[in-house]
């Protein structure tokens, strides 16, 4: 090989070197970074969609319980006002069945508040988190904390720990609810809230997230199945009822 045939193949060869060592950005080509979502970018319009998912679920609070509302809007609740006159923050009828645990005004208040820290949050089967939930997940993770004792499992499951309420017009604050799935010729269980009153549930909709309905909302009406009550009282058969010990 020739001086002159060396010394171009020398050029060429540091020419290459050069080009591959030189960053991506001065080269043309586009940088990573380009194709990335900026963090703050993603997580803000995340939050704003919870938000507005959050701001539907409260109108429909409004518009039915517009007590319970007041609640969940108010920057700092007043514990004392809960103690001394829990029945007008968070009403109960005086039909209200002693046993469950809710009969405590500051159960009520807690478990609406529990209720509200998922508010808004977005639906994602199988779900146990804040990026998502889903209806048994939402059931399972509110009635958890605000009871203080594990409750876990479907909402097929979650069913059968239940003595059955098919009377609708039966159920209190603090019942679960449930539904059957989207197939309407059979009666198996697919979906599972928490019952506050005057036909208002709270639940995770597989369209807007967690969320508060009315029984009367769609085909909630058609889908029911039956009530369940956690009691804080020892029952006959434990097998068949969710068995509670208020806090």
């Amino acid at each position: 090989m020739s001086k002159r045939r060396r010394l171009k193949l020398l050029i060429l060869f540091s020419l290459a070197m050069a080009f591959l060592s030189t960053p991506a950005t001065l080269s043309g080509s586009p940088s990573p970074s380009m194709f990335t979502i900026p963090h703050s970018s993603f997580t803000g319009k995340t939050e704003k969609k919870k938000t507005d998912r959050k701001g539907r679920a409260l109108s429909v609070l409004r518009e039915y319980l517009p007590k319970y509302a007041d609640v969940l809007e108010a920057e700092i609740v007043r514990l004392e006002e809960i103690f001394l006159s829990g029945s007008s923050v968070l009403p109960i009828t005086a039909k209200f069945d002693p046993r469950s645990p809710f009969v405590n005004p500051v159960m009520r208040l807690q478990l609406i508040q529990t209720i509200d820290k998922w508010l808004g949050t977005r639906y994602r089967y199988g779900g146990r988190s804040q990026r998502g939930i889903d209806c048994s997940g939402f059931t399972s993770q509110v009635m958890t904390e605000a009871l203080g004792k594990d409750f876990r499992g479907s909402s097929r499951m979650q069913a059968r720990q239940f003595n059955a309420i098919f009377d609708l017009d039966s159920l209190q604050f603090g019942d679960l609810i449930f539904f059957t799935g989207t197939n309407r010729s059979s009666k198996r269980i697919g979906h599972v809230g928490i019952y506050l009153g005057r036909g208002v549930f709270a639940h995770a909709s597989s369209a807007r997230g967690v969320t508060f309905n009315h029984v009367t909302d769609g085909y909630y009406t058609r889908r029911y199945r039956f009530g369940g009550r956690f009691e804080s009282e020892q029952v006959a058969d434990p097998e068949k009822a969710g068995v509670f010990a208020s806090p």
